[in-house]
């Protein structure tokens, strides 16, 4: 143990006989690891949030529709009993489950005419499972007994110049083929970070959709949140079993396939960037312990001729790794987790201004104020591949040592 003492107090000596060269290379390793660090955590957050917060989206990761719904879309394939229906979901605890009639229809006033997707809603699940529902920017929600009332999103008010307490008419297909309509009148403009939701999309009480197309107490889609994304096909298989063939249970990776593929490429790239940046901190470590060592040629030629032996010459060596990976850990992994808590509490990249306040890729709605996720795991998992990284790169300077003959190293200048 006084042995070991020795060698990383010997090692911690030599590491600033030339501090510059010892700074510069444990900034490289800092840096590298700190970029490596906050890249992943941004690349988590704007991933969890496509994946995991679905709600400005108003979709689900696991939804359930009739055979046939999502080709057809007709009013008359739709799921029976819908409150019995969700009663007999096995779905984790904490997850938020709604049931919609959804149509799609013309909503026309005497300023124009709009084609829109028309939601009849349980106005106390719908916030639960849509921002949205929520974001009443003006007037307020609608009442579970309320057939006449609509809310319409801030887009769709300006293209039909509507405002509140004005009428809107709703023209569908009804169940039995024949067109359907009646007139509405605005309780609340809703906002939504999504440009098509909101100059596209109507909410109406269930109630009143069951009427405006003539069914009866039924639903076309079961949304199903969950806390963790990745628990979808897992869920959805669940259900698939539990429900039998009448049912189409689908998973948000079957209804953005885009997302999928997206994933893939950015962790795809992230591997890449990582093993470039492991590798420049690599060469950068090897080149500079390299460089101290053939400088040191004599000494160790000294030492060798004293009867050191070329283990306590190695431990030496591989101590001073220990110590450049031992302080780059602490700074750079301390810098990328104090930014990426920070990043998740408030954004680290604000492009609101310049392409509005959200973006929509494959159906789901991406916020363009970007915020990191705050994870230790994957911090932990760089360090110790900075650790092992550096202790390897310090192996052949080791080596090197081990090779050099006192005489020739006692001759050397």
């Amino acid at each position: 143990m006084t042995m070991l003492f020795a060698i990383f107090r010997t090692a911690w000596r030599n590491l600033w006989r030339n501090y510059r060269r010892t700074l510069i290379n444990m900034s490289a390793v800092g840096i590298g690891l700190f970029l490596v660090i906050v890249y992943n955590g941004l690349v988590a957050g704007i991933m969890g949030d496509a994946k995991n917060q679905l709600g400005p989206s108003g979709m689900g990761h696991v939804e359930i529709y009739a055979p046939e719904w999502r080709v057809k879309h007709n009013a008359s394939l739709s799921l029976a009993d819908p409150a019995a229906l969700l009663a007999r979901l096995n779905v984790p605890e904490g997850s938020r489950v709604d049931a919609r009639i959804v149509s799609r229809g013309l909503a026309t006033t005497a300023h124009g005419s709009q084609g829109v997707q028309i939601h009849g809603i349980d106005p106390a699940t719908e916030p639960l499972v849509a921002n949205y529902a929520r974001d009443i920017r003006q007037g307020a929600a609608l009442s579970a007994e309320d057939l006449h009332g609509i809310l319409i999103g801030d887009t769709l008010a300006e293209r039909l110049e509507v405002r509140l307490g004005q009428k809107i008419r709703l023209m569908v297909q009804r169940a039995d083929g024949e067109m359907g309509a009646d007139l509405f009148r605005v309780r609340g403009i809703f906002h939504s970070i999504s440009p098509h939701l909101s100059r596209g999309l109507v909410l109406i009480t269930n109630r009143a959709a069951r009427e405006l197309l003539g069914v009866g107490d039924v639903a076309h889609q079961i949304i199903i949140q969950l806390n963790r994304a990745d628990a979808a096909d897992a869920v959805a298989a669940t259900l698939k079993a539990s429900l039998g063939p009448g049912f189409d249970v689908v998973t948000y990776g079957e209804l953005m396939p885009i997302l999928k593929s997206m994933e893939g490429l950015v962790n795809s790239i992230s591997a890449v960037m990582e093993i470039f940046v492991y590798l420049l901190v690599g060469l950068g470590i090897m080149n500079t312990m390299l460089m101290s060592v053939l400088e040191r040629t004599r000494e160790f030629g000294v030492l060798r001729a004293l009867g050191t032996r070329s283990r306590q010459i190695v431990g030496e060596i591989l101590a001073e790794a220990f110590w450049i990976a031992t302080i780059s850990v602490l700074v750079g992994s301390t810098l990328g987790l104090l930014l990426i808590w920070t990043g998740s509490h408030h954004a680290l990249i604000d492009m609101s201004k310049s392409m509005g306040e959200g973006m929509e890729i494959g159906g789901s709605v991406l916020k363009t104020t970007f915020r990191t996720e705050f994870a230790l795991l994957p911090a932990i998992q760089a360090a110790v591949m900075v650790y092992v990284l550096t202790l390897l790169v310090g192996l052949y300077p080791a080596w090197r040592v081990t090779k050099v003959q006192p005489a020739v190293a006692l001759r050397a200048v």
